[in-house]
């Protein structure tokens, strides 16, 4: 009977041991949550003051090179291809011969209407003389002449069809495609040959409705390519787009000399640089305080000790600032670094104002 209440009493102990034990383990968590509930109040964050400035009168903008002139060669004829002239990558002036379609057939009906025209030709001369002498009616030349035209018609016709089966480059580039071999069988319309010419480039770059405004056709722009960051080549503004795409940018074409030193390939990317005459005044922010893409720009702004995060629209960019046209006042305080930590409605501390 002892030996049962000592047990009685070493289970009652060991329960209440691991109850309170539990009871303490949970205290501490709740304690480190509290702490960590304190820590992670306020999310330490550096701000920036938007602010006028005066822009600095340039304006760069990011674009692809394009071939300024490109041109499929298409045929006229239909055929087989009897001989093939030029291969891939050689240069081809205009006028050259880059394949032959056989004209057998056209020139075997050539020769037959040639020779029904030289036999109409005498009909006539025969005709004429007989009705200066009276011995036949004037209305029957009439026929003849009728004749006569009509071969001369199909005659050209046919010389420009057997001219057609010879086809030529019809400008000077290097042919970068080919798409016919030696026994090919084509037809009008088919493509043969793609000829690209690079000795001048167009750079296709877009602009916002507020730069566009300062661009004229003709202005001289400054050009840098990637692959050649210290070299400046030199360029004009050939078109401008006179309307919008759906991002609300507009095309600006530009062409420039194709450097012989250094040889510039149609899809290479490039910068051009604006210079304008005029200055303006612009509210401008740090561009690191742009939360996403620019096409979609948000900021944080720091009111109360709350991140508020709000959509803004942007103007030009100008090296490591861009031009705020709507969405913020000058002096907001605008989170420029700690916007990884944050989201919208989330407590922050300013530690420093830039």
């Amino acid at each position: 009977m002892r030996n049962r209440n000592y047990l009685w009493l070493f289970l009652f102990l060991g329960a209440a041991l691991i109850a309170w034990k539990l009871y303490q383990n949970k205290q501490q968590l709740a304690a480190e949550t509290r702490f960590g509930e304190v820590t992670a109040a306020y999310v330490p964050v550096e701000v920036a003051l938007p602010k006028m400035e005066t822009l600095a009168n340039h304006l760069e903008a990011d674009g692809i090179f394009l071939a300024a002139k490109e041109m499929f060669v298409i045929s006229e004829t239909a055929g087989r291809v009897v001989e093939v002239y030029k291969n891939k990558g050689e240069w081809v002036n205009e006028g050259d011969l880059i394949a032959k379609v056989d004209d057998e057939v056209l020139r075997i009906e050539l020769e037959a209407t040639q020779a029904n025209l030289a036999k109409l030709r005498k009909d006539q001369e025969r005709l004429t003389n007989l009705i200066e002498g009276e011995a036949a009616p004037k209305n029957k030349i009439e026929d003849v002449e009728l004749g006569i035209l009509a071969a001369e018609a199909k005659e050209k016709g046919l010389k420009k069809q057997i001219a057609n089966t010879s086809i030529k480059a019809p400008m000077t580039g290097t042919l970068g495609l080919r798409f016919i071999e030696r026994g090919s069988v084509i037809g009008p319309g088919i493509q043969v040959a793609q000829i690209t010419n690079l000795e001048k480039l167009l750079l296709m770059v877009k602009v916002t409705e507020r730069e566009v405004l300062y661009l004229k056709k003709g202005q001289a722009v400054q050009v840098i390519a990637d692959v050649y960051p210290e070299t400046v080549i030199p360029g004009k503004v050939t078109n401008i787009g006179l309307r919008a795409d759906n991002a609300f940018t507009y095309d600006v074409e530009i062409e420039i000399t194709n450097p012989k030193k250094s040889p510039l390939r149609a899809g290479m990317h490039a910068q051009a640089k604006f210079t304008f005459n005029a200055h303006r005044q612009g509210l401008t922010l740090p561009r690191k305080a742009i939360a996403g893409s620019l096409q979609d720009a948000k900021v944080y702004v720091v009111q109360d000790s709350v991140a508020e995060l709000r959509s803004v629209t942007l103007g030009g960019t100008y090296g490591e600032k861009v031009e705020i046209t709507s969405g913020l006042k000058e002096g907001e305080q605008v989170v420029v670094t700690g916007q990884l930590n944050l989201s919208d409605g989330a407590r922050v501390r300013v530690v420093s104002t830039n």
